[in-house]
């Protein structure tokens, strides 16, 4: 049996090459990796909401699809808001009814944002409606000061190496509202990382309940990791991924 096709969402203000050690590490036990950056991450015009991104996801999310493949989503931070949002009828269930083969089977939330429609990223956890003070606003623009936020981790040489990828993220797509509920409808794992000083393990708890209680099939994984265990803890993500995927490791 084929395996699944994996789709990386990055997170605010991350590339494709933060994800790459862990796609890397995936492809060497036979997996095959897509990622792409998104429209709202370094654009000096960027989008006023999630529709671009929704878009970029949902081409990606295609193209690993294919003539028929089974697709893993696997989101991180931010990302989950776009996934939540913009996954909405391409989960293999969804696609077959209509006649289509092949679909996403399943979503990976790596300590991201799961949503209910309507809530915002602002709407969850502490200092709800204000921005941390580890990021300044420039016009339309988030930029992001604190790489301990993100890395606390990683030594500080690999840190500073990591830090100088980020980018910065239009407001516009960080204040939006979920638009939708995919999670209501794809099966869920999530990576729940307990020294996240970016969304409090408390915040991620509470995102969790939520959809449970509206419905969501959600099992859920922790990690004694910060923001980013794709760079600090690359084999036990590459494990939980593998597991999401359906292997028994």
């Amino acid at each position: 049996m084929s395996k699944p096709q994996l789709v990386f969402v990055p997170g605010s203000a991350h590339v494709p090459a933060h994800m790459a050690p862990l796609m890397e590490k995936l492809n060497s036990f036979g997996y095959t990796t897509h990622c792409r950056q998104m429209p709202s991450v370094d654009n000096p015009s960027p989008p006023e909401d999630l529709s671009q991104d929704i878009t970029a996801l949902r081409s990606l999310v295609e193209e690993a699809i294919g003539d028929g493949n089974d697709v893993i989503v696997i989101p991180h931070s931010w990302a989950g808001l776009v996934a939540g949002s913009g996954l909405v009828g391409m989960s293999k269930k969804e696609r077959e009814a209509v006649g289509k083969r092949g679909g996403v089977v399943r979503t990976g939330y790596i300590t991201s944002f799961l949503l209910p429609e309507g809530v915002g990223i602002s709407d969850v956890g502490r200092g709800q409606g204000q921005p941390p003070d580890w990021i300044k606003l420039e016009g339309n623009q988030l930029i992001y000061t604190d790489p301990d936020v993100f890395y606390k981790d990683l030594p500080e040489n690999e840190s500073k190496h990591w830090f100088s990828l980020v980018k910065t993220h239009g407001v516009g797509s960080a204040a939006a509202k979920a638009t939708g509920t995919a999670w209501k409808v794809i099966p869920t794992s999530y990576l729940l990382c307990e020294e996240d000083l970016a969304i409090a393990p408390e915040t991620q708890e509470g995102m969790i309940q939520i959809a449970k209680a509206a419905g969501a099939d959600i099992d859920v994984t922790r990690i004694k990791s910060s923001h980013s265990p794709f760079l600090s803890k690359i084999d036990e993500t590459a494990q939980w991924v593998r597991r999401v995927a359906g292997e028994k490791v």
